[in-house]
């Protein structure tokens, strides 16, 4: 009998994320194996869980399906993510892949589009439906000079602080609670973080960190 697909489904809406799995379990090839209702309970389940595939929502409390991705994406980059979003503006969806997800598939897709998709991501390790495909050619040849790099400054200590803390997938609110100081303080040092390490967005801070020996990957 042939291995299993094994899943775990993070989405907030706790309605949303059961019709999922009872929606699976009727297919023998799909074993969900887990289920979050945010991106830090998604990256603490899969500390023990090693799913084949995750169905990631985007917009999450504490932590977003953006973010997650980019920490998850890092640490644990065997695990393919399809996006499950209400969004489908094209440059949405090229930073979902550009993010590292292997398919994108809207909310209120039919089952056989979602099933086929992640057939086709456990067997190819990716799907570029005809929408995504052509976002990410549109975005090709759209993009000139689009992030020009800024000189590179040194970060304070501080600032490595604040850094370790974020690579670590802590947020804003529990990075002031642990430093004592206020969220719009944390904001104003990320800011500069992104800027002199030359980081669009978490995924480039955390690879950013790990190349120069700031955080630790274990």
């Amino acid at each position: 009998m042939p291995r299993k697909i094994k899943v775990v489904i993070a989405e907030d809406q706790e309605l949303m994320r059961k019709s999922l799995i009872a929606l699976l379990s009727d297919y023998e090839h799909f074993l969900v194996v887990g289920e979050a209702s945010n991106g830090k309970e998604l990256l603490q389940l899969l500390k023990t869980v090693k799913p084949d595939i995750v169905l990631l929502d985007v917009e999450m409390p504490v932590m977003n399906g953006l973010e997650a991705i980019s920490i998850l994406n890092v640490r644990f980059p065997n695990i393919r993510v399809i996006i499950l979003s209400m969004h489908n503006d094209s440059g949405l969806i090229v930073d979902f892949m550009t993010r590292g997800a292997r398919a994108y598939l809207p909310k209120g897709c039919d089952v056989d589009t979602m099933i086929n998709t992640m057939e086709m991501v456990q067997k190819n390790g990716f799907h570029f439906s005809d929408k995504v495909s052509k976002a990410m050619l549109t975005s090709v040849m759209n993009e000139k000079n689009a992030y020009p790099f800024l000189e590179e400054l040194s970060l304070s200590d501080r600032e490595l602080e604040i850094m370790r803390e974020l690579c670590e997938g802590k947020t804003n609110k529990e990075i002031a609670d642990t430093l004592k100081i206020t969220p719009r303080t944390i904001d104003f040092h990320r800011t500069n973080i992104y800027t002199k390490t030359k980081s669009r967005n978490l995924a480039e801070l955390v690879k950013y960190a790990i190349k120069h020996g700031l955080v630790d990957t274990d």
